[in-house]
């Protein structure tokens, strides 16, 4: 989906028409959107616009009831999610999908360990290959430590060396900022501009705005199931972004500026 007086550009994967139904309630009506290498798309829409339900689709999660999926060039059809991180398809969730009492190293690992001459895990060469993952994205992390205990964002760092561990083409973000703090954040997108600059087709899923335009190449909005539109979010403005999401113009209300000690007459509603 190139948009107007853009130049053509190499895709990594692309979904056309997708459609899903879940009884009553179309999720998705013939959704078109194109991840390319090397960029961060934004996907944005409110609450029930269908993201989560495409994301589960590129994830394997989800069968689409019609369209289709091109990876790379090569039409697929992903029958599970262990089958989408066998072609690259990796997903960071909102809440990390972590085993607490394993070490850091053998969730990074989990399902595809490095083995020996007698199939039994080659348990040195598993850490010394979660360090190298940490090490390339800049993160000091205890290999051998437990999972239990670390902050949310170092989990979702986990979750990250997850995906470079199956050399993921591409990364899947669902909503990962939501418990992290400023700090954590700017760390984190720090790291997911050093993917997106490896080549990795990086799709971003956010409500908050001011991220999306921080971080996204360009964006696609998504309402009530349809797509709106994509655009480079360089051509965007947050307002322009909520009409699409909303279907119509909203006033943004500037926060007003009270001076202190200023006293205000309410009625007593809780004493």
């Amino acid at each position: 989906m190139t948009t107007p007086g853009e130049a053509a550009a190499p895709v990594r994967v692309s979904l056309r028409d997708i459609s899903k139904r879940f009884a009553a309630t179309q999720a998705l009506d013939s959704v078109s959107i194109e991840l390319r290498p090397a960029e961060v798309h934004g996907l944005v829409g409110e609450n029930g616009a269908g993201k989560s339900t495409l994301v589960k689709i590129l994830a394997g999660i989800h069968a689409p009831d019609s369209g289709s999926i091109v990876l790379d060039g090569d039409p697929i059809a992903l029958h599970g999610p262990a089958h989408a991180r066998s072609l690259g398809i990796a997903v960071v969730h909102q809440e990390p999908r972590l085993f607490p009492d394993l070490t850091v190293a053998e969730n990074v690992f989990i399902g595809h360990a490095p083995t020996g001459r007698l199939g039994s895990i080659a348990w040195g060469e598993m850490r010394a290959a979660a360090r190298r993952i940490f090490a390339e994205l800049d993160v000091r992390l205890d290999a051998g430590a437990p999972v239990r205990g670390l902050s949310m964002a170092d989990q979702q760092l986990i979750e990250i060396a997850k995906a470079l561990s199956i050399e993921a083409r591409v990364l899947i973000l669902d909503e990962p900022t939501a418990s992290l703090s400023l700090h954590e954040v700017e760390r984190l997108f720090a790291i997911v501009r050093r993917l997106r600059d490896r080549g990795v087709a990086v799709l971003f899923v956010s409500h908050r705005l001011e991220e999306v335009f921080d971080l996204c190449d360009r964006a696609t909005v998504l309402r009530d199931g349809r797509h709106v539109v994509t655009a480079a979010t360089r051509d965007l403005t947050t307002a322009v972004l909520v009409r699409h999401m909303v279907g119509r113009a909203v006033t943004l209300f500037p926060k007003a500026d009270n001076p202190i000690g200023c006293k205000f007459e309410f009625e007593t509603i809780l004493e």
